[in-house]
């Protein structure tokens, strides 16, 4: 299960920095990645679907992580 974990957060940070990579090529503003939270990104409906999947896939990961900690999985 450790396998499955890892790939799942590592499948997801890399979707979210293709996401990001996306739109600083797009856009050349570095410093509304380094500023997510001011809101002054905005993303194409494909960057924000992409986001949106690795967000996703990362929660999936973590809570494979947490049910492998309380031994559920």
């Amino acid at each position: 299960m450790n396998w499955m974990e890892h790939g799942l957060l590592l499948l997801g940070l890399l979707v979210v920095g293709v996401s990001y990579l996306r739109y600083v090529r797009r856009t050349r503003d570095l410093r509304g990645v380094l500023l997510f939270w001011q809101r002054r990104m905005v993303l194409t409906p494909t960057e924000f679907k992409l986001q949106r999947v690795g967000i996703a896939v990362l929660f999936v990961g973590v809570t494979v992580r947490y049910l492998g900690v309380m031994h559920v999985i």
